[in-house]
């Protein structure tokens, strides 16, 4: 039976055209309605209301591509248009919305689960005795991706600026301060709305600051009570009016270590709601039951989100004011350990057939090398409200190069820092040795952040962007444990992983969370992520080590519906044909011989997300009067190969691209083919050479002029097992280079190789 206020407000039709809408986006009708019966009972403060509509009805489209039919949704869903009409339900998103900004959301909506079902075995009335964890679930993502544009971390500022005294203990990892244990939850669902409802003859009485700031952000901020926290290290402090608190915290007087890093360290207090004559009417106690506790998830902004971690991480033994100049000094030197870094990470594009031989190098193109630009436009956002100073950087890198991590010198004030008195000269010399190296750790994840953000494009766009804080393992890989002098092989999805890794919460307990085999999408708090070769481009254009982060949810734009993530579509069989060789001689004509008529993308849908197949429809010339004659099959010259968005990543970060060169580009006039010098005809070389291509050095493969037969060549490198791969360089030729200089690059260089024209 549907909801009575549903019943009463909509249509028969309007209802299912709801219920689809809300499917389609990913959320649940009916969950939406349990949810709504506990949290759309309350009165919003009308000037958060007003504030909040104002920040998330603005609607953005953002195309993934110049052709795709995905795009990124960055405006209300329909969980947020029935809200921006409705305020029962307006009130249900603002407080899910805030609810999973502060607390990750598998375990909150564990949590509200159990809530539910618990107020069911209570007997309270209109509630369901089977609340649906996948659907709530599917409710708090919905929430959270539509109200992305609200900043939370603004109010939770303005609540922990009211308690200076304990500055250290609400900017500790984890702060139990920040988060609600699952009985606050519980308890705080009904009785604010009680007391909202008889203000004055009903209050609340929490027994210890465990969850204080979700508590006054939620009951003063949103709900409009007055919340007191009596007995705190800074006095008794009031939000709202001076008289007749509704929500009273009392401060536990425990002894507290702030370098501890485990929530528990502050446990679950009691809740109680009071009458007027202080009689307690109802009572929450704490869940002794470890699977339901709810994980605290601090989100932050990209704008200044390193600033803060400096902030809290001099701030944990004694306190340090924010003006002191051992932020900038820590900050300057994190920018230069990034540049130093960049000029060692390469990625390695040596086939397994070269691999071992000393004499083959690997060239300059294929270390990062990021432009300093991008390094200080990353560093810039990273640590707003620090002046960043370039001459000071460059003079930090220059110290740091050439020199070991265990031999590098810190900074006068950084080292000052560190070095703490004792009247034991060995003692004091162990300390600063072991301090030290904790500060380079950590001055290696924030050189990981500072260069991982110089590789997404248009960053200053990205300031908004939503990160979690947490001490967890957030380097680039390889950065840990290097010498400082050694080159630092890096990944195809190095960069990825690691915003990734920032952008969730990581409830896996050490393991890895980026489950992201064939992903090259995926959304997280209404931001997307996915590599910049995404589209229909020219593989010689693509710069393979960028990123984009933009604003939005993937939306099928033929039926409407949201996914949180893009994946590669179950690999379809490909029409192999073996590469073969076409000229042979003295000269050659640069052209194309199989060209790529028509490009299409086909979308289907799966529970969590879309799967991409691309098809490119092919026609060959030439090509078929050479393979005809050895097996007529092979001689039609119209054909399709579907493709995948991940081979083309993984195939292009292998593969070396030619440098420019000051050459006219070269008329169709034949070009020279020197000895051992071939040119070919294929677009799938993973299966191996082929027996006629396998005794050449140099392979030309004709694909000039074609932008998507040289994307397909680039995607064909990557085999679809480990069986027959490709036993030779791959070397890309790109604009601002001649043909025959990419030719005779590869001949300059050591071992077999493929040149793409």
């Amino acid at each position: 039976m549907l909801p009575i206020r549903s019943v009463i407000s909509y249509s028969a039709e309007s209802i299912v055209n709801l219920v689809r809408a809300l499917r389609r986006s990913g959320s649940d009708f009916l969950v939406e309605e349990d949810l709504a019966a506990i949290f759309g009972r309350v009165k919003i403060e009308p000037s958060l209301e007003h504030e909040f509509r104002d920040v998330v009805k603005i609607a953005s489209f953002t195309p993934l591509h110049a052709q795709s039919s995905i795009v990124l949704d960055a405006g209300p869903g329909p969980t947020l248009l029935r809200a921006l009409k409705d305020r029962y339900y307006m009130a249900l998103v603002i407080q899910l919305s805030f609810l999973v900004w502060m607390h990750e959301e598998t375990t909150l909506a564990t949590a509200l689960v159990e809530s539910m079902r618990s107020r069911y075995e209570s007997g309270v009335q209109n509630t369901t005795p089977d609340p649906d964890y996948d659907g709530i679930l599917r409710t708090l993502q919905a929430c959270s991706s539509q109200t992305s544009q609200y900043r939370w971390d603004n109010l939770v500022a303005l609540v922990v600026r009211r308690f200076p005294a304990s500055r250290q203990l609400f900017r500790m990892d984890h702060s139990p301060l920040k988060s609600l244990s699952p009985n606050l939850l519980l308890g705080a669902m009904d009785y604010f709305y009680l007391v909202q409802s008889l203000p004055e003859d009903r209050f609340v009485i929490v027994e210890s600051q465990r969850g204080v700031v979700p508590i006054i952000v939620w009951g003063h901020y949103i709900l409009g009570l007055t919340v007191l926290v009596n007995g705190s290290p800074d006095g008794d402090v009031i939000f709202g009016r001076t008289e007749g608190p509704q929500i009273i915290i009392k401060w536990s007087s425990a002894p507290i270590n702030p370098t501890n890093q485990v929530e528990g360290w502050l446990s679950a207090p009691m809740i109680y709601l009071l009458d007027a004559s202080q009689e307690v009417l109802l009572q929450t106690e704490p869940v002794d039951n470890e699977s339901t506790r709810i994980e605290g998830q601090e989100c932050h902004c990209l704008k200044g989100y390193g600033t803060t971690f400096l902030q809290r991480l001099f701030n944990k033994i004694k306190l340090v004011e924010d003006d002191d100049p051992i932020y900038v000094e820590t900050a300057n030197f994190a920018v230069a350990f990034a540049l130093l870094l960049s000029r060692s990470m390469r990625r390695d594009p040596i086939s397994d057939e070269h691999r071992g031989k000393k004499d083959f190098e690997i060239p300059a193109q294929c270390y990062l090398s990021t432009e300093p630009w991008r390094l200080f436009n990353s560093s810039k956002l990273l640590f707003a409200g620090i002046e960043l100073d370039k001459r000071v950087i460059s003079g930090f890198a220059e110290k740091l190069t050439g020199v070991s991590v265990a031999d590098m010198t810190v900074p006068p004030g950084i080292r000052n820092y560190l070095e703490k008195p004792d009247h034991d000269q060995y003692a004091q010399t162990f300390q600063y040795r072991v301090a030290k190296d904790h500060f380079i750790e950590d001055i290696e994840q924030i050189a990981s952040w500072v260069l991982t953000f110089a590789q997404v494009v248009d960053i200053e766009s990205c300031a908004d962007l939503v990160l979690i804080i947490a001490p967890g393992w957030m380097f680039c890989n390889g950065v840990v444990g290097w010498n400082g002098l050694e080159p630092i092989e890096i990944e195809s999805k190095v960069f990825f992983d690691l915003v990734l890794k920032m952008m969730r919460k990581d409830t896996t307990r050490g393991t890895s969370i980026v489950d992201s085999e064939g992903i090259f999408l995926t959304s997280h708090h209404g931001w997307s992520l996915f590599h910049s070769s995404v589209g229909d481009c020219d593989p010689g254009q693509v710069n393979c080590k960028l990123l984009s982060i933009k604003r939005g949810v993937p939306t099928n734009t033929q039926t409407g519906e949201r996914k949180y993530r893009i994946a590669d579509a179950p690999a379809v069989e490909r029409i192999v044909r073996t590469p073969i060789i076409i000229d042979k001689g003295n000269s050659y004509l640069s052209r194309c011989l199989s060209k790529v008529h028509k490009r299409t993308e086909h979308y289907s849908s799966r529970i969590d997300e879309f799967l991409l197949s691309i098809r490119f429809d092919i026609e060959d010339f030439e090509y078929p009067q050479y393979i005809s004659r050895r097996n007529p099959e092979e001689g039609n010259t119209r054909y399709s190969i579907y493709a995948s968005q991940s081979h083309f990543h993984e195939a292009l970060w292998g593969i070396i691209k030619t440098i420019p060169c000051t050459h006219p580009k070269e008329d169709s006039r034949p070009l020279p083919l020197d000895l051992g010098t071939v040119t070919v005809a294929g677009l799938t070389w993973a299966n191996g050479d082929g027996q006629a291509t396998s005794a050449q050095r140099i392979c030309i493969c004709l694909v000039n002029e074609d932008a998507r037969a040289r994307w397909l060549v680039v995607h064909g490198l990557i085999p679809n097992s480990d069986a027959g791969a490709l036993r030779r360089q791959v070397l890309l030729r790109c604009d601002g280079c001649c043909e025959d200089c990419a030719v005779k690059a590869a001949s300059a260089m050591q071992g077999n190789w493929l040149v793409v024209l």
